[in-house]
């Protein structure tokens, strides 16, 4: 390394012997070891890296950094080694430790993190180092962002080997397939894979992410004699928490089932669910809820575990589940996989704040979301005759007919597309309160919902949705447009929603739980600027 760094500073070869001459000429400064060249005094190198940085400029050392970072990844392949570049003597442990500050500095950091075959061998310290040194807040969807949300979960790998299967899980979460190829065929041997996962990985905003639920516990069945798991999937609904049982394919991840909601249901698929045949059970399907998941060990200590259900080993495959959904792991041969998940708290703290993570070929948030967020069982078209005529925008009534409402209580909000106690179908309000400040939108307004206290109203000429305050000490909720068309509205209320249900997801005393409100704000205010700056939408993930 010292070699290169004289030829990349002055353009000029030279050897190894001359420099180890040079150093025993100078063993008052520098001295020789088993690990190379260094400094007597640390210190020493500290001034003379200031001084560089002064006579040399900031152009001619990215040079520098850049010459580094062409040669220890053009002389890669050379110590390539199962476990890590790092456990390839001197130059590959240089190259695991250091590559990606010099990346940094000559201003190729993004561009290495692209590079799954590079880093695989790069440690999770040596990524989220570099990546702390540019910013305190990182772009999400990379593996430093990886390596900063799993470091805040207690996700800290010993092994480099076990680190790079954590980045093909990642990868492989967030549909990112190029890259989690490219780490496996890295060199280095993977202890695991990920071979599909339905679940919220760490640092994840995305409505796909929760589709799997909240799991409790896990059973081995047959779905039509193919192998299959059984999770008992608990599930919020109108701030009441159900049980339903969903069935996923063991070799593909498919959901072969909706969820099955109670034990009728689940005697009716009695032909189709049933029990392994080596399961030892007294009847070939389970009858109900509670026989599919009696044999089902306790979880495991949340706090120690990240998916804390104790896994069930269905042929090659382990599956692993809890609160963040569900994954299937491959080990490789005699790997040990009982402390898959395990929380080893890190004695600091976080690195830097890093942005959120979500599928790389996501589109755009659309009201279409809410399927997957409350599920299609809970969207209600409204019927025609219960369309009022005065509720004339063309835009807003085609939504209404053929998408509809969803049925949801949830963020101090609540939406009632077949009203409730206090409100008909899109009852019309009978006018704007007495001392509150009028808004330019004249109405007729119909009633949707209620947040926070106030009716929720969709104005008939123009689409645009308000919150019509209570009294006149709510300024700071104001009655402005919480978005100008119903449409935008149901795509907020899908990210307003994700960002309640992931943030809850996170470790209560994690940075990221903190962050997710921060990471939603901005996703309201990406999805429209001005709608997602209305304060209703920021009071409430601040004050719930």
């Amino acid at each position: 390394m010292w070699a290169q760094l004289v030829t990349a500073l002055t353009g000029e070869a030279t050897s190894e012997d001359e420099l180890a001459a040079l150093a025993r000429e100078e063993s008052g400064v520098l001295r020789l070891g088993p690990l190379g060249a260094s400094f007597v005094d640390e210190g020493v190198a500290e001034r003379l890296r200031r001084d560089a940085f002064h006579e040399a400029g900031s152009g001619e050392l990215c040079r520098l950094h850049g010459h580094m970072v062409d040669w220890l990844t053009r002389s890669a392949a050379g110590f390539r080694h199962p476990e890590g570049w790092a456990r390839h003597g001197t130059t590959g442990r240089y190259a695991a430790t250091g590559l990606a500050m010099h990346a940094v500095q000559a201003g190729t950091y993004e561009e290495l993190l692209r590079d799954g075959r590079v880093v695989a061998h790069l440690p999770q310290t040596a990524l989220a180092d570099a990546a702390r040194s540019i910013t305190f807040s990182l772009p999400g969807n990379t593996a430093a962002a990886d390596a900063i949300h799993l470091w805040g979960w207690g996700i800290v790998p010993r092994q480099q080997a076990e680190w790079a299967s954590w980045l093909h899980l990642m990868a492989l979460s967030r549909n990112d397939r190029a890259f989690a190829s490219a780490v496996a065929n890295s060199g280095v041997t993977l202890p695991w894979q990920a071979k599909w996962a339905k679940w919220r990985p760490p640092g994840g905003l995305h409505p796909d992410f929760l589709e799997a639920g909240r799991l409790a516990a896990l059973a081995e069945v047959r779905w039509h004699r193919r192998p299959a798991v059984a999770g008992l999937q608990r599930r919020t609904v109108n701030e009441e928490e159900l049980l339903y049982v969903s069935i996923w394919d063991v070799e593909t991840g498919e959901q072969l089932t909706d969820p099955l909601e109670d034990d009728g249901i689940l005697e009716e698929h009695s032909a189709d669910l049933t029990w392994p045949a080596a399961s030892g059970q007294g009847s070939a399907a389970p009858a109900s809820v509670s026989e599919l998941f009696a044999a089902s060990v306790p979880r495991r200590d949340d706090r120690a575990f990240v998916l804390p259900c104790v896994p069930p080993a269905v042929g090659d495959v382990t599956l692993f589940a809890g609160d963040l959904g569900l994954i299937a792991i491959e080990p490789a041969d005699g790997v040990d996989l009982s402390d898959f998940g395990a929380r080893t708290l890190p004695l600091s703290g976080d690195y830097t704040d890093a942005g959120p993570c979500s599928p790389v070929d996501a589109p755009a948030p659309s009201h279409e979301d809410l399927l997957t967020v409350f599920g299609e069982d809970l969207i209600y078209p409204i019927q025609p005759e219960d369309l009022p005529d005065r509720l004339t925008d063309p835009a807003t009534r085609e939504l209404l007919l053929e998408f509809g409402l969803p049925y949801m209580k949830e963020g101090a909000m609540g939406l009632f597309p077949f009203g409730n106690w206090e409100m008909g179908v899109l009852d019309e309000l009978p006018s704007w309160p007495e001392g509150i400040e009028p808004v330019t939108e004249t109405g007729p307004f119909f009633r949707i919902g209620k947040w926070v206290g106030g009716s929720l109203v969709v104005d008939g000429p123009t689409g645009h949705v308000l919150r019509v305050p209570t009294g006149p000490g709510e300024d700071h909720l104001g009655g402005l447009p919480i978005a100008d068309s119903l449409e935008e509205f149901l795509t907020m209320v899908a990210v307003f929603v994700t960002g309640l249900r992931s943030r809850h997801l996170a470790p209560p005393t994690s940075a990221e739980r903190q962050q997710a409100t921060y990471w939603t704000v901005g996703a309201l205010i990406e999805t429209n600027e001005t709608s997602g700056k209305q304060p209703a939408w920021s009071y409430v993930l601040h004050n719930t």
